[in-house]
């Protein structure tokens, strides 16, 4: 389970706590309905409130999002990226995640439109041990220059002419592109976009796909995954909410000009496990999917999937 840093999700209790629940949990109402629509015209522009509640709503599970994204990253390139550049972070979830992931990281740069959400993330940021950059202007603009660029989210709220505008200066900004959207069939829609533009860019592809070939789920599925997370209890208040974990489901690609290594086939659905039996659901690396049963008579193998998660690669080789 993703381990979001405690530190932030006490500075986000003590961030909220001076607005009443209940015109928290309106502005939610109200954000979540923009996004719904489908419309980018309907994306709001946050206010210092808005910013407050987008930050308790959303902040935990795009973190626990990012820290499987960037581990993934890493598994595949070794990456240990000094700087990053939070395309549309707005609070700057991007930020926590990456220095959850990479001790190596010395620099942040957060570009947004919204000046209340950036000032909500400085407030929130006090406590990370991170020089942090904050920078008020639209994501289509020229980028910093750094190791990773990363845009979650972001992509609900532009047209898509201008989400292809931004993958561009995100590719030109640096070697490594990180773009994650909702683990939905629109969301995985828009990966794909993404991933053609990286593609096309001569970028290759360091996670999740195995492999440079269409999408084999393309027009039948959607590909995504799923981080579970623990609910502080002001998140629970504010979403109504009985449990105690929650499972954010994704969609992403990672687009580099560093050196891929380690290529194995990506498990895309949750394992089904029975008794004496395993099955796991895969993207090889010669562009298929494929479903894949492993028995007890395979003890390698079979002692290997017990313990793998939906979204790991599978790096053992069935008898």
């Amino acid at each position: 389970m993703p381990t979001i840093p405690a530190a932030l999700l006490r500075a986000i209790e003590e961030e909220i706590a001076t607005v009443p629940l209940r015109n928290l949990q309106s502005r939610v109402a109200e954000m979540m309905s923009a996004y719904r629509s489908g419309d980018p015209a309907a994306a709001p522009l946050l206010d210092e409130t808005g910013a407050k509640a987008y930050a308790a709503y959303r902040m935990p599970g795009t973190v626990a999002a990012l820290l499987r994204v960037f581990a993934a990253l890493t598994e595949t390139t070794g990456a240990a990226p000094t700087s990053l550049v939070d395309v549309g972070g707005g609070t700057g979830a991007g930020m926590w995640a990456a220095r959850a992931v990479w001790p190596s990281l010395e620099q942040v740069t957060v570009v947004d439109r919204s000046e209340a959400a950036t000032e909500v993330g400085k407030r929130l940021a006090r406590e990370l041990d991170v020089p942090v950059a904050w920078q008020v202007q639209a994501a289509t603009d020229e980028l910093p220059s750094a190791d990773v660029a990363v845009a979650a989210y972001v992509f609900a709220e532009l047209e898509r002419e201008e989400a292809g505008l931004v993958v561009d200066a995100m590719i030109e900004a640096a070697p490594v592109v990180v773009v994650v959207e909702p683990g939905t069939p629109i969301g995985h829609q828009r990966i794909l976009e993404v991933r053609d533009r990286m593609l096309d860019a001569g970028l290759r592809l360091a996670a999740p796909c195995p492999h440079h070939r269409p999408c084999p789920l393309a027009g039948r599925d959607w590909c995504h995954f799923a981080a579970r997370f623990n609910r502080p209890s002001w998140l629970r208040r504010l979403k109504g909410a009985e449990l105690g974990h929650e499972d954010e489901k994704f969609s992403y690609v990672v687009g580099t000009r560093l050196d891929v290594h380690d290529t194995a086939p990506r498990i895309i659905r949750h394992p089904s496990k029975r008794e004496k039996m395993i099955t796991l659901e895969l993207c090889q690396t010669d562009g298929t999917a494929a479903t894949v049963t492993i028995t007890r008579r395979d003890k390698a193998a079979y002692r290997h999937a017990r313990d793998v998660r939906w979204g790991d690669r599978w790096l053992v080789k069935t008898s």
